[in-house]
């Protein structure tokens, strides 16, 4: 089976999402052109982590972090809207872009993964704490730093992912080991065989349908790391990794903090990467269940940001005033 594109055929290793985005009915925003975007560089233990500002930094700061496979490009449509009442950091994950790509799959632990974030917030907050808003494993790296970081965040958003704990939990079996193990089955295919090791630009852009917007998104894949992309599985992802996280006390200490601070998890209908149940599981994960609104988008996969940007900065923007 081949997925036709602009940039030719797509096999069907490559096909992980569920449900490729529509096309939008505005264009692709050429944010790059506005002069008030500006690009900076935090630095974690020599790597440094590439970011984009916008908004006054008089303003609360609101901090986006991407998934697999993007860039902070990805949050074009959010950074126009929030940057009047906020100052807004998108961030290039490390293997992404303009970031740095270490060598060794241990450079892709959740725990150093964290430590780019604090980075980046620590280096714009000026004392301020950060309303933190993750998508895919920006989404997980975003519940797991809020955890670790109570003092850091204020509030957090969190896209088609639910907590890591409990889609660890699932594996469990008086949960649904099977259902999990079978939502999880792109990731698997990533590690079987290296499969995920001969992915292409054009792969991983397979699922932007917008000419200009999949321009860039090859451009930013040429810049990244393959091989950094794929030791995010690795180092998290695969299943012995999942066992050790059940007996290794590092681990289990980063997995197991209260969330603290009021969540918003946005979840599309046709998402299949994460079980409904998890949703009901990670409550045990907020110190105060009440703190946590979960809105399920009908008709919508995987990637909201893309496929209803106009709900989505509505949404949180209504959401961020009660």
């Amino acid at each position: 089976m081949f997925v036709r594109s602009a940039y030719g055929e797509t096999s069907s290793d490559a096909i992980w999402h569920n449900k490729i985005p529509p096309l939008l009915s505005e264009p692709a925003v050429d944010i790059d052109k506005d002069p008030n975007l500006l690009h900076k560089y935090a630095d974690n233990a020599g790597t440094k982590i590439h970011y984009v500002t916008m908004g006054s930094n008089k303003n609360p700061l609101m901090v986006f972090v991407h998934g697999f496979p993007d860039f902070w490009y990805s949050w074009r449509n959010q950074i126009q809207t929030f940057s009047k009442d906020y100052q807004v950091v998108a961030v290039d994950l490390r293997g992404y872009n303009m970031s740095g790509r270490p060598e060794g799959v241990d450079n892709y632990k959740f725990a150093v993964l964290l430590d780019d974030i604090r980075a980046v917030i620590s280096a714009e907050s000026n004392g301020r704490k950060a309303i933190l808003v993750g998508h895919d494993w920006g989404a997980a790296l975003s519940w797991l730093f809020t955890g670790q970081n109570p003092d850091l965040v204020e509030k957090l958003v969190v896209l088609s992912v639910p907590h890591p704990g409990a889609i660890k939990k699932e594996f469990l079996p008086w949960n649904h080991p099977l259902a999990q193990l079978d939502a999880s089955a792109y990731a698997t295919r990533f590690l079987a065989q290296g499969k995920g090791d001969n992915l292409t630009p054009q792969d991983l852009a397979y699922w932007v349908l917008d000419p200009r917007a999949k321009s860039r998104y090859i451009e930013a894949f040429t810049k990244s790391s393959l091989t950094s992309l794929m030791n995010y599985y690795k180092a998290n992802y695969a299943l012995s990794q999942v066992a050790l996280s059940f007996f290794d006390s590092s681990m289990k200490k980063i997995y197991s903090a209260p969330i603290k601070c009021p969540v918003l998890h946005l979840h599309g209908s046709e998402e299949h990467h994460a079980l409904v149940s998890t949703m009901e599981l990670e409550k045990s994960w907020m110190e105060s269940p009440g703190n946590l609104t979960v809105k399920i988008i009908p008709g919508v996969g995987h990637f909201i940001q893309h496929e209803v940007p106009d709900y989505l900065d509505k949404t949180i923007a209504a959401w961020l005033k009660t």
